[in-house]
């Protein structure tokens, strides 16, 4: 089924052709009066396993929603990157609300160093960090995640260094900053080196930056794809239409 040129299988999303995004596309959306500013934190987390139907490896990725919801949301994004912060406050806490914790959906966290230089170590610290409270205390995972984020300044990379990620990892509660640290020696080169599969992914996918987001129907296959920090409403209706499709 391919409603209104915005969902296709993943061969054709992959393929090319047809333009294959819901609403406007790409969508940078700007503060909206009367949001709430409080980060999202899902009523359910969990460590995703294997590779999906859409070859988006999930194994030990921070999956918020339930195991088995029927769509899968891949969300590429990058600490540094202001649109990123955009959604994460402005769109996340609705969706998070409205259906990763209804059982809708489910959001798999995927990074995308693609903004500046400290955008690959700021992906190691995430994945750092989610492997040492994931069993234990997952909800300190999305609270260092907000964390991070509300870090970033009006404009500039180079506020992001060891020094910023470390004392935000040391601030957040349930994190030990000395086993991230083990974790950042111990397995950061395998880590960015799993960052690049699921990179290519999106870049198949016509992803280029980020915030970008793959809608997926593990039932059916469909697919489709939001570019940009779009507001709720969009993944509202492409959740919809990836849904019957």
């Amino acid at each position: 089924m391919d409603e209104e040129g915005n969902i296709t299988r993943r061969r054709a999303l992959i393929a090319g052709g047809a333009v294959l995004a819901f609403g406007s596309g790409v969508a940078y959306i700007g503060s909206r009066s009367g949001a709430s500013g409080q980060h999202y934190v899902p009523d359910t987390t969990h460590a995703g396993s294997g590779t999906t139907g859409f070859d988006v490896d999930l194994d030990g990725r921070p999956i918020a929603g339930e195991r088995d919801a029927p769509i899968d949301i891949y969300y590429w994004t990058d600490y540094l990157c202001p649109f990123c912060k955009q959604f994460e406050t402005e769109t996340l806490p609705e969706l998070g609300r409205e259906h990763l914790d209804t059982g809708d959906a489910r959001l798999a966290v995927l990074p995308y160093p693609n903004i500046g230089e400290y955008s690959t170590p700021a992906a190691v610290w995430g994945r750092c960090v989610w492997s040492q409270v994931a069993d234990s205390d997952p909800d300190a995972f999305w609270n260092w995640h907000a964390a991070a984020f509300a870090e970033q300044p009006e404009s500039g990379t180079d506020w992001a260094d060891d020094e910023m990620f470390a004392a935000v990892t040391e601030q957040t509660a349930g994190v030990d900053l000395s086993a991230v640290e083990t974790c950042r020696e111990e397995r950061g080169a395998t880590i960015r080196e799993r960052i690049e599969p699921n990179v290519a992914m999106a870049q198949e996918s016509r992803i280029q930056g980020t915030p970008g987001f793959v809608l997926y129907n593990r039932d059916s296959g469909a697919a489709g794809k939001l570019v940009g920090a779009h507001p709720y409403e969009n993944f509202a209706d492409a959740i919809d239409q990836v849904r019957r499709a």
